[in-house]
């Protein structure tokens, strides 16, 4: 489905035969620590076998001792590119070489790091220049035909490639880079005979090797067994010999939150990028922690936005497969993801290194099996791999609802023009994808249709078509089928916009074969223009197929070239309905599975939670298939898995429940919080409505938010005074402002190139005070770079009820008038705000960046986020809602947890208190502290009027509402654990027999219910808040408790189960039903707190689910219910408070 780009190789450069030893290198330093050559020659080896790390101080000692030397330059930048360093490296070699300007090794590492940084036309002059001083020197010539491949300047790069081969014939690398462009041009069977020669040459790059692999699937005449064969051989000739076992997880619950890496070149604008990244900002912090190892630096919008949901991410471009293997590790990741295949920044050996419980397969390279059968799982769909095909893989299949990716529209996506063919007179039919996938065998099928098509067109765009060689071979060969040149419409690469608008030129899109489309595919249907495909066979040929079935277009899939061409002429027939078809497109694409990211991002959680459920059972990996309700199921089982969740994080679905009333609503000027991590998490929980103003366009894809309810996004507007204002456009767009930037001269160091400004540009702003319809304004985000006095001055009206502002303050300023914060304070003193808090500090350091980070101290603090609260008059007035919103915003946001309690105390002591067990503040079932004794010992004897009594149970409304119907069933009930419950039953008319640990309480109960309250007490000791024991000290007495319903002849119909000691309560619950019930089977047991505390689903293997409602179940007894066993686990769990 990606744009291949096929691994260019390297020639090593040739050393001397005779080189000294590391021990000899370290020995000369020692006797000779002021000499620099010394220390150069110890950094010059480590650089050579590319030990950055150990290179760094060698070669920094070198620099200290002789500045002007251009070795060390040379080597000292070589170094900081190998860690991805690249400005740093640039900068070093250009002092450098304006030391020694004729200096080929210092023009060839110039060359490289412009090519690493996609500079190709920059890097080619250095090559070049480099050349002209050293003809035919081995590693420059070989990145000059990397360069000129790169550059699409294609049969130069195979003449330079062809003359390595055949003056080092033995170098496998010269092979390799000519079969990628042989392979480019078309020339496929010349190309697998090149990697052919490659990988009998190379025994220990895999390289070539997963090119020739990649190769076949393009290959028309390749078949699926002669391509599964080759794979199978890839563990054999380049798996590590040792396979280091697989990390055992400390803590291996199913219901964790699981920790899933992912490994891959695409975290950018890519294809892999494009069709991840919604789904990643969709899946649940609480589920999964995520980590990003990216094999390159490049750096995009995508790239931002998927560092925003990742808790760490980590460029491992320089890192060995081995390093890479430790590193994930010491992550303790539990599911490794890989998402580059056999494709460029393959890190295959890692996944044949084990470095995680669990290893999956997904989007990225990913064209067939892997051929590796470490890799447990390979992510997948029915259409993709059609039931039938496991036995053409080596991992076993995950085979998702819909679509096995995630697409969204690009921003800025341009229209749906008419159809051409309306204006035109004819069709012209279209192929964007690479052009490698367009072989002889499926232009033939082309020209057929073309000529059942008078006058039809043939529009071909690809990068590769930069070259007028493979333009001319294209036309040479249509011609020998009948086409003419003038019917041919072939272009180069273009800006990914311009490419799209090129689909407005295009009426039907033709996809290739036998290696089909994909993100081409869903960028077709996204402009209106129909694809008509043949799936291929294998994966990388299926592709288009399971994008049109799952969005809705099943009949644009053929199985016959002659019904590919029937498709293609009858959509050609009816331009009517062609022209209708163009215009519903990308609603009809929108609306579909392949874009829905919320409903992918819960089936892939379903999906990796249906895994390490299974790993934590110990089973082995089997196929997985989830059906379109979500329902997962493994091959070796019969009924679907029922799963165990981790509990929500901070406030989603807990026993703590927020109760706002009315969204927070919220101004956000230039959009700060939408760039910042974390925003899905926020969004999910439907409790915010943001407007953000983005006055230099740095809100990324502000199109995703079209329509939101929640989020509104203003472009080209800012906060202000309401007059015109002027924005500074500077070169780094981070630092554009409404306030002008100093002099460079006044700037740090840093930042005077940055805030050059590039262009004036006018601007509107808006006074606070003008908006209409604002209504309240809860909460308000001012950043450091616009005039945040005048927005404060020109919003009185508007911030007279704000519950928090948050204004950036530059103690270093770079622009004129920025936030002073005394000058904020001032102001908020006398509109009733008090200073609460910094937040996300920003220090500089003075120590040179050659200290490393960990140890580079910054101590000049440079800017923070200051948090103003209503002062203390005013917070005294705060509604019951205000309160629990700005309770809500501090504990969601700021992690801020004792302000949040102390207003939630204000509201409602009881919901404080909630709060305090929900965040591990207090935990009921630990041991002891004096604290907690002295609480017992005060709650002891109270009189009755103390004990307020609840009107109903401590539950979800929803959750209330399926205990009632149950009580209204019922005609004999008993509970373990009493209050609202209490009081709700005896209003149904019943007698209440039950169990409660706290004397005061049952005697407040049954004083105010009377002799319906037939509670007892018993004594487990000391107990502090809901009745859970102080300590262990009375354990002895704890069995009593559960075995309380014992004590009753009568059999009950329905049994509440809540408090303490639930599992062992449910046991005896069991017992007393299979001892003193007729009819076992219309006993129904209702346990609350249930389904968010995994530790308690023991008891299911002895009862049936009736119906669930959030964290409640209803149940009934299992049939053939062991007696022995209930009492086994009875006395496991007798003990246990929880």
């Amino acid at each position: 489905m990606s744009k291949r780009q096929y691994n260019q190789q390297r020639t090593p450069s040739r050393q001397p035969v005779k080189k000294p030893t590391l021990a000899q290198l370290s020995k000369n330093v020692e006797k000779q620590p002021m000499e620099p050559n010394g220390w150069k020659a110890l950094g010059e080896y480590y650089a050579n076998q590319e030990d950055w790390e150990n290179a760094r101080g060698p070669l920094e000692r070198a620099l200290e001792l002789a500045p002007k030397n251009p070795g060390i330059l040379e080597l000292l930048g070589r170094t900081e590119s190998g860690q991805g360093n690249d400005i740093q490296a640039l900068a070093l070699l250009e002092q450098a070489l304006e030391l020694a300007p004729d200096n080929a090794q210092i023009l060839f590492s110039m060359g490289r790091v412009h090519h690493e940084r996609a500079e190709d036309n920059k890097a080619l002059e250095y090559i070049e220049r480099a050349l002209e001083i050293a003809p035919g020197k081995p590693p420059i010539l070989t990145y000059k035909g990397n360069v000129l491949y790169r550059l699409h300047r294609y049969r130069d790069a195979f003449e330079v490639f062809r003359g390595m081969t055949k003056k080092y014939p033995q170098e496998y690398s010269h092979w390799n880079n000519a079969g990628n462009v042989l392979r480019d041009l078309g020339d496929l069977d010349e190309a697998v005979v090149y990697y052919q020669k490659a990988v009998e040459l190379s025994a220990s790059s895999a390289t070539s090797f997963s090119n020739h692999l990649t190769a076949l699937h393009y290959h028309p005449n390749a078949t699926p067994e002669e391509i599964f064969a080759l794979s199978q051989k890839w563990k054999a000739r380049f798996a590590p010999s040792d396979i280091p076992k697989r990390p055992l997880p400390e803590n291996i619950s199913p219901d964790k939150r699981l920790r899933i890496g992912m490994i891959s070149d695409g975290f950018r604008s890519h294809p892999v990028g494009k069709m991840i990244t919604a789904a990643l900002e969709n899946l649940a912090p609480h589920h999964f922690e995520l980590f990003a190892y990216s094999t390159n630096s490049a750096s995009d919008a995508i790239t931002q936005r998927i560092r925003r949901v990742t808790s760490q991410w980590k460029a491992i471009r320089h890192f060995s497969d081995e390093a890479l293997a430790d590193i994930v590790r010491d992550d303790q990741i539990d599911i490794l993801i890989d998402l580059a295949g056999h494709n460029t920044g393959s890190r295959m050996r890692v996944m044949a290194m084990q470095p995680a419980p669990l290893l999956v397969k997904w989007v990225g390279g990913l064209i067939n099996t892997t051929g590796l059968d470490t890799i447990d799982y390979l992510i997948s769909d029915a259409i993709e791999t059609p039931p039938g095909s496991d036995n053409s893989y080596v991992e076993k299949l995950i085979r998702m609802p819909d679509d096995y990716i995630c697409y969204e529209l690009p921003a800025g996506i341009p229209s749906v023009a008419e159809l051409p063919a309306s204006r035109n007179g004819y069709i012209t039919l279209g192929c964007f994808n690479n052009a490698a996938k367009v072989n002889e065998t499926v232009l033939a099928e082309w020209a057929s249709i073309m000529h059942q098509l008078p006058g039809s067109r043939l529009f071909l765009k690809s990068f590769q078509y930069n070259s007028n060689e493979l333009c001319e071979k294209v036309r040479g060969f249509m011609k020998t089928r009948g086409i003419e040149s003038d019917r041919l419409l072939i272009e180069g690469s273009s800006p990914h916009l311009e490419l799209l608008e090129a689909y407005n030129r295009v009426d039907i899109a033709l996809d290739p074969w036998p290696y089909s489309g994909g993100l081409t595919t869903c960028e077709a249907f996204a402009m209106g223009v129909p694809v008509v495909t043949l799936p291929g066979p294998t994966f990388a040929g299926r592709h288009s197929a399971t994008h049109l079935v799952n969005a809705g277009m099943p009949e644009l899939v053929v199985n016959s070239w002659e019904e590919y061409r029937q498709r293609v002429v009858g959509l050609a027939a009816d331009l009517e309905s062609l022209s209708t078809i163009r215009t519903h497109l990308r609603e009809i694409l929108l609306k579909s599975p392949v874009c829905d990211a919320p409903r992918f991002a819960k089936h892939f959680t379903t999906a990796m939670r249906a895994i390490w459920q299974r790993y934590c059972d110990g089973r082995a990996p089997a196929a997985l298939t989830l059906n379109k309700e979500g329902e997962a199921t493994f091959e070796d089982d019969v009924l679907p898995i029922e799963l165990v969740y981790p509990e929500p994080l901070g406030t989603e679905d807990s026993e703590f429940r927020w109760q706002l009333s009315g969204k927070i609503i919220t101004i956000d000027n230039t959009g700060k919080l939408l760039r910042q991590s974390g925003l899905a998490h926020l969004l999910r929980l439907k409790a915010f409505g943001v407007v953000a103003f983005d006055p230099a366009s740095r809100i990324q894809n502000p199109g995703q938010y079209q329509g939101s309810d929640d989020i509104q996004v203003f472009p080209h507007a800012v906060l202000g005074d309401g007059k015109p204002a002027t924005l500074y456009a500077c070169l780094n767009p981070a630092l554009s402002s409404t306030l002008e930037p100093f002099s460079p001269e006044q700037q740090v160091a840093a930042n005077a190139q940055d805030t050059k400004v590039l262009a004036k540009l006018p601007i509107n702003t808006i006074a606070l005070d003008s908006i209409e319809g604002l209504g309240s304004l809860d909460w308000l985000i001012l950043d450091d770079l616009s005039d945040a006095m005048a927005i404060l001055e020109n919003g009185e009206k508007a911030l007279k009820n704000t519950l928090a502002i948050q204004v950036r303050i530059a103690f270093q300023p770079t622009h004129k008038r920025q936030p002073n914060l005394a000058e904020v304070q001032h102001w908020m003193s006398r509109h009733g705000f008090r200073f609460y808090r910094f937040n996300n500090e920003q220090h500089r350091s003075h120590l040179p960046e050659s200290v490393s980070a960990e140890k580079r101290q910054a101590t000049e603090l440079t800017s923070a986020d200051a948090v103003f609260l209503p002062n203390h008059d005013r917070m005294a007035k705060l509604s019951d809602n205000q309160r629990t919103k700005l309770a809500f915003l501090l504990h969601t946001v700021y992690g801020i947890k004792d302000m949040a309690y102390a207003l939630l105390t204000e509201v409602d002591d009881e919901k404080a208190k909630l709060y305090l067990v929900e965040e591990n503040l207090i935990n009921p079932e630990t041991e002891p502290t004096s604290s907690d004794i002295e609480e017992a010992k005060l709650l002891e004897p109270k009189e009755k009027s103390e004990f307020p009594l609840p009107d109903a149970p401590h539950m979800s409304p929803s959750e209330r509402k399926l205990f009632k119907k149950s009580l209204k069933k019922a005609k004999q009930y008993f509970e373990f654990g009493s209050g609202g419950s209490t009081v709700w039953a005896v209003k149904e008319g019943l007698t209440v027999q039950g169990v409660e640990s706290d004397a005061n309480w049952v005697n407040a109960l049954k004083s105010k219910l009377g002799e319906q309250c037939q509670v007892e007490t018993v004594d487990i000791g000391l107990t502090k808040e809901w009745g859970f024991p102080v300590s262990m000290e009375a354990a002895d007495k704890f069995p009593a408790y559960s075995q309380a319903i014992s004590q009753h002849s009568e059999s009950f119909d329905f049994i509440l189960v809540d408090g303490r000691f639930r599992v062992a309560c449910t046991m005896s619950a069991i017992l007393h039903v299979l001892d003193r019930s007729d009819k076992i089977s219309d006993v129904r047991i209702f346990i609350h707190d249930f389904w968010n505390r995994p530790h308690y689903h023991v008891v299911l293997q002895f009862l049936e689910t009736v119906e669930k409602v959030e964290t409640a179940g209803l149940f009934k007894l299992l049939k053939n219910v062991s007696r022995e066993e209930v009492v086994a686990v009875w006395e496991q769990y007798a003990k246990k408070p929880q």
